[in-house]
């Protein structure tokens, strides 16, 4: 269960202007919870939200990743190999950037995981094109959990 979280206000933004993806963020996303931005994910929008929170200062991405974990889970996202892609991409290469920024909170993210590695084909999401959804979840897992 994610733990409750304030929406992040104006000083968590810190330094957004600095990158185009992260102002365009903060365009849609500033001042909102994460119920109010999951139309943000679907559409094929994954990618370009992908972009923008692994860009993003540490406390917008620990917040909002939750809404993108949110639409992942949904219903919706049936089908959206794109979204579910994007997710693994975003949390292995966001650890990487700035560790510690996904292992923080993996405990919270795990349960996602779990469920992305064990339903590539609810996804859509052909193995030759998205690699194993399993052996990337054990990745994050892996360098999350050591």
């Amino acid at each position: 269960m994610t733990e409750k979280r304030e929406v992040p206000d104006e000083a968590a933004w810190d330094g957004y202007e600095d990158d185009l993806d992260v102002r365009y963020l903060h365009d849609l996303f500033y001042g909102k919870a994460i119920a109010e931005v999951l139309e943000h994910f679907s559409d094929g929008r994954s990618i370009e939200r992908m972009d923008e929170l692994l860009a993003a200062p540490r406390s917008i991405f620990q917040y909002y990743v939750f809404a993108f974990t949110e639409y992942v889970t949904s219903h919706e996202a049936e089908g959206d190999s794109d979204a579910a892609g994007s997710l693994l991409t975003l949390l292995e290469a966001r650890e990487k950037r700035d560790p510690g920024s996904v292992s923080d909170i993996y405990h919270e993210l795990a349960a996602t995981l779990d469920f992305v590695a064990t339903r590539q084909e609810h996804f859509d999401a052909d193995v030759k094109i998205y690699g194993s959804f399993r052996e990337r979840a054990d990745r994050i897992r892996q360098v999350c959990t050591e």
